[in-house]
């Protein structure tokens, strides 16, 4: 949890760990992974664009996203898995967006890792 999570709480956060300030809408989204009739536990702006600011200076989220026997349950294989939903309407002009992370090196010494089988990327537009 947070320093200011209720008692038995989890909180879930974003943080922005770029140098520049990026204004969006978020939504963390906690699915059951096999029992569809379970409520989605969710939290975001909504409608409202929020600024992320940069290097991590503060994070957008909650407290107290869910009590952790509920989240517990939400569990697959041990893994919890968080949908994470960000979207901006930034106009003008057109900019690409490269991370600095190594994540395609990262992927490569994962990939047919016996170790990491039960590693799992969803990639979707």
């Amino acid at each position: 949890g947070h320093e200011d999570s209720k008692e038995g709480n989890v909180s879930v956060s974003l943080t922005n760990e770029s140098p520049e300030s990026i204004q969006a809408h978020f939504k963390i989204i906690l699915k059951h992974p096999t029992d569809q009739a379970k409520p989605a536990l969710a939290f975001g702006s909504g409608d409202k664009t929020v600024t992320f600011h940069a290097k991590g200076q503060r994070g957008r989220g909650t407290p107290d996203f869910a009590e952790r026997g509920t989240m517990l349950t939400y569990l697959n294989n041990g893994t919890l898995t968080l949908e994470i939903h960000m979207r901006t309407y930034k106009q003008g002009e057109h900019t690409s967006f490269v991370p600095t992370n190594p994540f395609c090196d990262n992927m490569l010494k994962v990939f047919n890792n016996e170790e990491k089988s039960d590693v799992t990327f969803e990639v979707g537009g």
